[in-house]
């Protein structure tokens, strides 16, 4: 048996984020292990984010931003001005390898490369067993608990995508403005479908299929809509694949207590940090991992995000727009275009991240389908209760 002050189990964003913020604080005297089955060396995903003109730790390996993107939707093209918000495109491989380097350079923190096969809390602390080991932890922040997925009173949908980064011979792209969000392919099912641009020069771009669905597509699915967007819409007939990726992201509002016990505390998409309505996660966990370590310095012990009412009714917002999607209410491609159109962009972006009042809060509901959401709402109190 092997004991730590702290062991973060699994070693992905909430994991590294929270070592990371650790790491910059009286905690870093602290014995921290970090357990995940994988080495964090291959560009596995990328995150896109918007964030306000301030001074962030990963300012450094932002791989782009932009001051403004590129929006389509129906009846509706524009490029959209983001100030005071900058929209930023961090790579997987390059947040991995910043933050494993600052942690390298403390030796209290440990990491080492196994397979969790159980998280419990006992009276003496964490407890994991791995495939090879055992180890306790006065905490223990737990990022692989899988949310179920399947409660019947809850909403649950997927946001699924695969990703292309190609080159072409000719320059096609413009470096100076992403596309954000293209509804202007086929909307096929339940849900909504969209493409994403990411320019890194006129003749290199990532360029990502996006759909929010209840269930995944075919493999073939997938490549048969990058194909097509990439010669109908960019107007691209030769190009070479350099890189993929493929991710599915957690839709849902079933609850995510962060609790488990006296000694063990949830973190990542078990623990609440994927945004319901979007599956943002990025920025999300920032905050989150902040909070949490704050509270571990000043007072000793990790806390429960706050129920506060204004939390709870961001909640039922994420609940409804997850209702209306499910249900068929209204197409997805119509919600979204109307958010962007009827909209100011840097106030959408705050209500996204849960910064604006209620007076805000209802003028964005107001410029959405009414009888759709109103109904959603009701659906999804109903559940509630």
């Amino acid at each position: 048996m092997q004991n730590y002050d702290f062991i973060i189990a699994g070693g992905g964003l909430a994991g590294l984020s929270l070592a990371y913020y650790m790491n910059q604080t009286v905690l870093r005297d602290k014995s921290i292990l970090i357990i995940d089955q994988d080495t964090k060396s291959k560009n596995d995903r990328t995150w896109c984010f918007w964030e306000k003109d301030t001074q962030s730790p990963f300012d450094s390996i932002v791989h782009r931003q932009w001051n403004q993107v590129y929006f389509h939707g129906t009846n509706f093209s524009s490029a959209l001005e983001l100030a005071p918000y900058s929209y930023k495109w961090l790579r997987g491989i390059d947040f991995y390898t910043f933050v494993k380097t600052d942690l390298a350079k403390n030796p209290n923190i440990t990491f080492v490369q196994e397979r969790i096969e159980r998280v419990k809390d006992t009276p003496n602390g964490g407890f994991i067993i791995t495939e090879n080991n055992q180890y306790l932890g006065g905490y223990v922040f737990d990022s692989t608990y899988s949310l179920k997925l399947n409660l019947p009173d809850c909403h649950n949908l997927l946001q699924h995508f695969k990703g292309w980064e190609i080159e072409t011979d000719v320059p096609v792209f413009d470096p100076n403005c992403p596309v954000m969000m293209d509804y202007r392919v086929e909307q096929r099912g339940l849900g909504v479908r969209f493409m994403y641009v990411l320019p890194e020069s006129p003749t290199r771009a990532m360029i990502e299929y996006t759909i929010f669905s209840d269930k995944l597509l075919p493999t073939t699915e997938y490549d048969a809509e990058l194909h097509a967007y990439i010669k109908n819409f960019l107007k691209i007939s030769d190009f070479r694949i350099e890189h993929e990726e493929f991710g599915v992201i957690p839709m849902t509002d079933e609850p995510t207590p962060s609790l488990e016990g006296e000694h063990v505390f949830r973190i990542g998409t078990g623990g609440g940090y994927v945004k319901a309505s979007t599956g943002y996660a990025f920025q999300r966990t920032q905050r989150s991992t902040r909070e949490l370590v704050k509270n571990l310095v000043t007072i000793g012990k990790p806390l429960p995000p706050k129920r506060s009412l204004k939390k709870r009714f961001k909640d039922l917002l994420d609940s409804t727009l997850l209702n209306v999607l499910l249900k068929s209410r209204a197409s997805g491609k119509e919600v979204f275009t109307a958010l962007y159109q009827k909209n100011p962009t840097p106030r959408l972006f705050a209500f996204l991240d849960e910064d604006t009042t209620l007076l805000d809060d209802l003028k964005i509901m107001s410029t959405v389908p009414l009888g759709a959401f109103t109904a959603g709402l009701f659906d999804a109190l109903r559940k509630k209760i």
